[in-house]
């Protein structure tokens, strides 16, 4: 789950999903928020969220490392992981009926409406937006199909929020008091998100899950197909923040790789500028033949991962039934 939530397009909900754990995944959610405590509950919850936590924080940096070098090869692979996930909900679905059709057109058409809006205009970076990622972090990494990173993705808080857990680990690793407090403005909010959007999702879901188990695993089918149109164009151009967290010789090589010219310039800052100029002329040559084969491969692997990850799950959910 901590893996997933880390990746833009996968749902650590699918994960908890495939492994056969998910309804208890939820129902120990609610009962906690709700102070219905109970050891089997508090023992589940403590370490799912003590491994998710420590490869959230052990993996952010490699994975937007990746993202910043790689960047066709890694959105690639995470549309494969996120129809990998389909398979597995529309088994749940069998037989599918209308009711199922129908949710799942709504799920797809909010997902399309999500991605016409990011592409309306540049959201804020502020305190407020803050608050908002945690919350719709928090609510989309536990639905099966919808991957919080994805939907920071969408919101254009991804770098600010992953990236902040780079820079929290190294204030507190060089004691940098000043850098704290600036890190802590962005996770304060945003932890603050996280806590009520699990509280009322999970609370919500659970009932949904009870009521209308079939119609709510439609839409989210809906919403996992949908979810990839948002992790188009492959070849996207990096985002200022991503860009301000690399050194200099680093901008200069990624330059070079993606045939930006640069002027004269010495300063990240600079070099940033320059790359993000020089990306609409560089759009424009298009993907060569080794970059769609990549791409290709990228995705028979990432959705050959997510569905084997699935069967293997059901048999292990069965077997410990």
């Amino acid at each position: 789950m901590g893996v997933a939530n880390l990746i833009p397009g996968v749902s650590g909900g699918t994960m908890i999903l495939a492994m056969g754990l998910y309804t208890e995944f939820i129902a120990s959610v609610a009962d906690v928020t709700a102070f219905r405590f109970s050891r089997r509950r508090l023992q589940f919850l403590a370490v799912l969220g003590l491994f998710a936590a420590g490869t959230i924080v052990g993996l952010a940096g490699v994975i937007l490392y990746l993202l910043f070098h790689h960047t066709v090869a890694m959105y690639s692979l995470f549309i494969g992981m996120t129809l990998g996930g389909a398979p597995l909900l529309m088994k749940l679905l069998r037989p599918i009926r209308s009711d199922v059709v129908v949710a799942a057109v709504a799920g797809l058409g909010l997902m399309v409406g999500v991605f016409m809006l990011r592409e309306t205009g540049q959201m804020p970076h502020n305190t407020g937006m803050d608050f908002v990622s945690g919350v719709v972090g928090s609510t989309t990494m536990v639905l099966p199909g919808i991957s919080g990173s994805y939907m920071l993705l969408v919101l254009d808080q991804y770098d600010r929020v992953v990236g902040t857990i780079e820079e929290l680990k190294e204030a507190v690793k060089g004691r940098d008091m000043q850098q704290l407090g600036g890190v802590l403005r962005i996770v304060i909010p945003v932890g603050l998100g996280v806590v009520v959007g699990i509280v009322a999702l999970s609370n919500a879901l659970k009932f949904l899950l009870h009521r209308y188990e079939r119609v709510t695993i439609g839409v989210l089918l809906g919403m996992l197909i949908g979810s990839v149109l948002g992790l188009w164009p492959l070849g996207r151009a990096p985002s200022e923040d991503a860009l301000g967290r690399r050194d200099l010789s680093e901008l200069v090589s990624f330059a070079e790789q993606h045939g930006i010219l640069l002027a004269d310039v010495e300063t990240v800052a600079g070099v940033s500028a320059e790359i993000l100029g020089g990306w609409s002329q560089r759009g424009k040559t298009g993907y060569g033949a080794g970059s769609i084969a990549m791409a290709g491969v990228m995705v028979v692997v990432g959705f050959c991962a997510t569905s084997m990850l699935s069967r293997r799950g059901a048999s292990f959910g069965h077997a410990s039934a």
